[in-house]
């Protein structure tokens, strides 16, 4: 005769009382030896129930498994960096290309990671109010850009046509500042014209004076988005960020995000408060 196959007990099986059969193995336990409730004695057939032995394979299984999709993933990242080193190294086509996808890449993150906050912020009318007044005052800056390290129009002028921006409308307003050669306010005729300017920037890396041919003593020059006050002092708390090894951070739309690495997730700063969570986990891992 057949041991019961539950191991609680070592009584074999008779050919009375009641039983239930192993769903995988088709082995047969006492009944009362298992945690099926006498109620359900009579519905044994429908109850899927495995024995100990099955159980215990099925979670050995399980946990190799689990071992050998980490060790698959760990060797996937692995050759995603390695093809991304040797995409930098070899191919500057390539690596254009590169940069490209991960701009898209980036861009969706962007609009997801924005979503998501105003889903959160419709929860509550201050999140509502809040979104409100910081949207009006993006919109009255919409077209506009700071350059910083010029000093008149035409250097602006001469600038933005070494970045491939024609724009005949442009209107033009110094920053009156302490500084001896101050920032001035470029209003474009459209938010396109504005967006391409500050793209082509990125293209460049740094300008000088010396590189957008303007003479005199070179002089680094900076072209930034016009921000409201409050989203300026938060660009500049996030970048401290980088401090504590987020690769980037930028603003973009008025928006200020920050990624740690190529392939990580687009973050959106929110607040300072964030910025200063997100310094501490860095200190904590």
């Amino acid at each position: 005769m057949l041991g019961c196959g539950t191991n609680v007990c070592d009584k074999t099986l008779g050919k009375s009382g009641y039983k239930i059969q192993c769903r995988k193995c088709d082995g047969w336990a006492h009944l009362n030896c298992t945690n099926i409730a006498k109620d359900d004695i009579h519905d044994k057939k429908k109850i899927d129930w495995h024995c100990k032995q099955c159980r215990d394979s099925s979670t050995s299984a399980l946990e190799e498994e689990l071992e050998e999709e980490a060790s698959l993933r760990e060797k996937l990242d692995r050759c995603i960096k390695r093809r991304q080193s040797q995409i930098y190294e070899h191919s500057p086509s390539t690596q254009d290309m590169f940069k490209k996808l991960l701009k898209k890449i980036e861009g969706l993150e962007e609009a997801m990671s924005f979503n998501n906050e105003m889903v959160e912020g419709s929860n509550s009318i201050e999140g509502k109010n809040a979104a409100t007044d910081i949207e009006a005052d993006l919109n009255s800056r919409k077209r506009n850009i700071i350059i910083s390290g010029v000093i008149d129009k035409n250097e602006i002028v001469k600038v933005l046509e070494n970045l491939g921006i024609n724009d005949a409308g442009i209107k033009v307003k110094q920053i009156p500042t302490n500084k001896p050669i101050k920032p001035f306010v470029v209003t474009f005729s459209s938010e396109e014209t504005k967006r391409n300017a500050l793209q082509n920037r990125k293209s460049r890396g740094n300008l000088n004076s010396a590189n957008m041919n303007l003479g005199g003593t070179e002089r680094n020059i900076y072209l930034s988005e016009d921000l409201p006050k409050t989203i300026q002092e938060l660009l500049r708390k996030a970048k401290e960020l980088r401090e504590s090894g987020y690769k980037y951070v930028w603003s973009k739309e008025g928006k200020v995000f920050c990624r740690k690495a190529d392939f990580a997730k687009v973050l959106r700063i929110k607040n300072i408060q964030q910025v200063e969570e997100l310094q501490q986990q860095s200190v904590n891992t």
